[in-house]
């Protein structure tokens, strides 16, 4: 404990001498990055020892140790409960990776930052630590997260990092119910598994109802966390769902103050990620996982989704989304005041699969093609989003939208539409932009065009019930068109 002591001191003494102190009032002083809103599009990157399974989903170290579950079955079948999650973290030997061919392709897909796992749920950090042997640095002599930060550098683009090791506290628990003979119910390698804390009832999984942390552990958990952000010293940092529990608050308080007084010596805007109520309003950049918000906020807020549907992390059965999916959730996140971190899973040789691969690309061609009306791009001020509401909350994806439903987005003298169907008439009739005082526009319309296609002026008509535009025929709209409406 006296690295971890040490390093609290030091966490003291940076807040007492910098003008964010560790409460609501001081942390007010929080602005969002202007990198962030011109932006507004990065990748998430999923990559650590869960990949070399490649089964189930990132979540392989909690339910190895889960009896019964597909995930424990299919381990039993392939390694045998002799060997423990230990043993796979021995065998995460990433010999293709290639942070340079990583960045380039992220480049291409449109994206403007990136956001690789710094440490998940298993314990096991990415980046070189002096507080936890269990780090790449030390383990395979290479510094994943640094090797990615200097080739972001090097093209441009922001680097943040995540940490999800809050859930660590209770994420090996099943090997201590079901697996009285593992490393973890031994007390082995505490400093890899963690505290795997089970609660008095043996439920494993009431690790919102019956799970605390204890003070140790928080400490701990706060030492790390800031380490993390010296090491690294990323522009932004997402922390992941279990920080929002009241007993971590006065840490988390902590370390936003920290890490803003930090920015402020590097001279960097930087930013914190939080979910459900974790960071009071203001303080922070409020995300939603895998779901949207049912209209538009007045502050910047971020979705973070994956291409993959089933899992975060890689996996040998992944199921994948269309591009067109994905840039329609974009579209909406967008009109919606929102930015948008893209995940994709690394396979655990370091290479990024085709599919993933060829998502991204056809992202970004998307990009190159209607940048304009998602890069320092604004609500519209009249309506964010025409036709079926979404619903508002996590993990609510999978909407299906129709020829009536319209996405914004603005920029001055300058109103974007989406078409969200996947078909699009040869007439588009748009309700608002209509010719009105309220709940339209009375702006005079210059000119309309796709920005696929700037040169051709398209015929529209506006009366008080909606503005007409006439495409010249039905257009496939599976990855979705932009008209810019240019106006006086």
């Amino acid at each position: 404990m006296d690295k971890i002591n040490d390093y609290l001191n030091k966490i003291d003494e940076v807040i007492e001498s910098g003008r964010f102190k560790d409460n609501w009032e001081s942390l007010a002083q929080f602005k969002i990055p202007s990198w962030y809103r011109e932006g507004r599009f990065g990748i998430f990157i999923h990559w650590g020892v869960y990949s070399v399974p490649a089964v189930f989903n990132e979540w392989y170290p909690r339910l190895m140790y889960k009896k019964r579950h597909p995930a424990a079955i299919s381990h039993s079948k392939k390694y045998g409960r002799n060997v423990e999650y230990r043993h796979l973290v021995e065998q995460f030997k990433p010999t293709e990776f290639n942070a340079r061919e990583w960045v380039d392709l992220f480049k291409q897909s449109g994206a403007k930052y990136i956001m690789p796992v710094g440490e998940h749920h298993d314990g096991v950090k990415m980046y070189a630590s002096q507080l936890n042997r269990w780090n790449m640095a030390q383990l395979n002599s290479i510094d994943y997260i640094e090797e990615l930060h200097q080739a972001c550098d090097d093209a441009g683009l922001g680097f943040m990092i995540s940490n999800h090791r809050a859930e660590h506290f209770w994420f090996f628990n099943g090997a201590r119910k079901y697996y009285p003979e593992s490393e973890v119910a031994q007390n082995k390698y505490p400093d890899l598994y963690g505290p795997a804390y089970l609660p008095s009832s043996g439920k494993e999984e009431n690790y919102d109802t019956e799970i605390c942390a204890t003070e140790d552990f928080l400490k701990e958990w706060l030492a790390t966390a800031c380490e993390m952000i010296d090491k690294n010293k990323p522009i932004a940092v997402y922390f992941d769902w279990w920080v929002h529990n009241d007993e971590f608050r006065p840490y988390l308080k902590k370390f936003l103050a920290y890490y803003y007084n930090r920015g402020d010596e590097w001279g960097k805007e930087v930013c914190v990620f939080y979910k459900w109520g974790a960071v009071f309003d203001g303080c922070g950049v409020f995300d939603v996982e895998r779901g949207q918000i049912d209209g538009v906020s007045r502050k910047l807020w971020q979705n973070d989704t994956a291409i993959a549907k089933n899992s975060w992390g890689y996996t040998e059965g992944n199921k994948f989304k269309t591009p067109g999916e994905i840039i329609r959730n974009m579209i909406e996140v967008f009109a919606k005041n929102g930015c948008y971190m893209l995940n994709v899973g690394p396979m655990s040789n370091g290479k990024i699969c085709e599919e993933e691969k060829s998502v991204l690309l056809e992202i970004g061609k998307w990009m190159k093609m209607n940048g304009e009306a998602v890069y320092g791009s604004y609500p519209f001020e009249v309506c964010d989003f025409e036709g079926r509401k979404s619903k508002n909350g996590s993990f609510k994806e999978n909407k299906k939208f129709s020829s009536k439903d319209f996405c914004f987005t603005s920029k001055a003298g300058r109103i974007y539409v989406f078409p969200m169907g996947e078909k699009l008439p040869a007439k588009l009739k748009i309700k608002s932009l209509r010719k009105a005082n309220e709940g339209g526009i009375r702006y005079k319309i210059k000119k309309i065009t796709f920005l696929s296609d700037k040169n051709m002026p398209l015929s529209f008509a506006q009366n008080e019930k909606y503005l007409s535009v006439d495409i010249g025929s039905k257009k496939d709209n599976s990855i979705p068109h932009c008209l810019c409406v240019e106006v006086e």
